[in-house]
């Protein structure tokens, strides 16, 4: 995983691949912590589950974004909301 200052309670995008998958697949949580090499997050506010806390080996994490670095310097509402409309 990607050395990165991650703010607890932030809400990222995260790109996963476990060993035995052949693609990089991703989920929307938010930031607990991170214990020795284990990820912890709330995956709350997902259409799938309700208010989960999910852990995943860090080595399984590629690449994390947060909204603000898909939207960067996108100024118009409807901008940003064409751009969440897009959102993982």
């Amino acid at each position: 995983m990607e050395n990165k200052h991650f703010i607890k309670g932030q809400r990222y995008l995260f790109y996963h691949q476990a060993p035995y998958e052949d693609e990089c697949s991703t989920f929307r949580a938010n930031f607990i912590s991170i214990l020795n090499t284990t990820l912890l997050v709330n995956s709350s506010e997902t259409e799938r589950t309700t208010n989960t806390i999910v852990s995943i080996p860090t080595d399984w994490i590629k690449k994390t974004e947060r909204l603000e670095d898909i939207i960067g310097d996108a100024i118009l509402p409807s901008d940003v909301l064409l751009l969440i409309d897009n959102y993982n």
